[in-house]
């Protein structure tokens, strides 16, 4: 304490010192500061949780990993950081860019820190409204946890366990819901899709290519409201067999039906919002009830 006191004027002046080289050269203070590394890229990174690699892994393996992508000012702007989403790439045994230049050094149960330009940022991920608001001349910060890196074998084994279990989960969560609803439920084994036709009619089911119309109703299965047309009066209008509205449910439903019928699904997140969820309303795989009604076929 007595030594601060002492020579506060001279470790104020290296402070400021240091916050002007850092100005200048467009670098936070704290890569001065904070045990930052330089990757080749020269990029800056550093290991806050676990260790490097003392050797790295070749070619043939693969990282399985989450991660938190947080603004200048600490603001979160992407968290995939949860149980259940996790990410997975090959091992980037020649580094693309700085992320994967810095990913190289994070051990098993590892946190790597990166440092990425706002500017880059903006240019590589310019449909995210937070992201493209963002200052220039900035940075943003990756948090990325390395949970596992595999081998081909040991990959192969952990997709399919990961999928067995979601699918696993989330066919228990439809069961239940249909259990509460008391209907002729039909179950497509194949695709995994549990549904009911109302007043079923001894006609020709939908197909790839027809152009058709129809209201829809989307919730979770909780009961939580997503798409709802029919009060709108604006119907859906899209060719079967084309993904137009970014929604894998309607392509899939809809050849179950006939012009005419209504229909209630309940499908996986497969059909719906993957393992990216929607924003902040639908939670990553998350399984979904799916309703359509007022079915017409638009003729050419």
């Amino acid at each position: 304490m007595n030594f601060i006191k002492k020579h506060w004027l001279t470790l104020t002046l290296l402070l400021l010192i240091l916050a002007s080289l850092a100005f200048f050269l467009r670098k936070p203070l704290g890569i001065w500061l904070g045990g930052w590394e330089k990757t080749n890229r020269g990029g800056y990174f550093r290991v806050t949780e676990g260790k490097k690699w003392d050797k790295m892994p070749g070619a043939g393996y693969h990282i399985v990993f989450q991660y938190v992508l947080t603004g200048p000012e600490g603001d979160t702007l992407v968290n995939l950081a949860k149980p259940g989403v996790e990410q997975h790439m090959m091992y980037p045994v020649e580094p693309r860019n700085e992320l994967e230049d810095a990913m190289q050094n994070g051990a098993p149960g590892s946190v790597v820190e990166v440092l990425i330009p706002t500017d880059s940022l903006k240019q590589r991920i310019s449909q995210n409204l937070q992201i493209m608001n963002l200052p220039s001349g900035e940075h943003a910060k990756f948090s990325i946890r390395i949970i596992k890196v595999l081998n081909d074998a040991q990959y192969a084994g952990y997709q399919n366990q990961r999928f067995m279990e979601r699918l696993q989960r989330e066919n228990r969560l439809i069961d239940q819901f249909a259990a509460r609803v008391t209907k002729q439920w039909v179950l497509d084994s194949s695709r995994f899709i549990k549904y009911f036709i109302d007043s079923a009619q001894q006609k020709p089911r939908l197909v790839p290519g027809q152009t058709v119309s129809f209201h829809a109703e989307v919730a979770t299965l909780d009961g939580q409201l997503l798409i709802n047309s029919a009060p709108t009066g604006k119907k859906y209008l899209m060719e079967i067999g084309k993904n137009t509205y970014n929604l894998a449910a309607f392509d899939q439903v809809l050849q179950y039906l006939s012009p005419g019928e209504t229909g209630v699904f309940l499908v996986t997140s497969d059909y719906g919002y993957g393992d990216q969820g929607y924003m902040n309303l639908v939670k990553p795989y998350t399984p979904l009830m799916v309703k359509i009604t007022q079915l017409t076929l638009n003729q050419p």
